[in-house]
């Protein structure tokens, strides 16, 4: 499913233009496919000036959605990106 929407750019790490639609479709395929432990950062980007980064986590107990959690080191220190 990442290839549908995504351009495989190297080794996990995938770019590209999607909808909200598909975004939710794809945190449903990782949540289905990642394991306790795995951990995805996720990067939006609206312009160069509104950038929201998460990591997307799958619980111990291996079950349920995906637990995001938002990131702002990006805010605090511009070597981060």
């Amino acid at each position: 499913m990442l290839r549908r929407f995504l351009n495989h750019e190297q080794y996990s790490v995938f770019t590209g233009d999607i909808t909200d639609a598909q975004a939710i479709r794809l945190q449903h395929e990782l949540s289905r496919l990642m394991i306790p432990g795995d951990r995805v950062t996720e990067i939006r980007a609206a312009n160069r000036q509104n950038i929201e980064v998460s990591h997307l986590a799958k619980s111990e107990a291996g079950k349920g959605e995906l637990k995001r959690t938002p990131l702002d080191d990006h805010r605090r220190d511009f070597t981060v990106l």
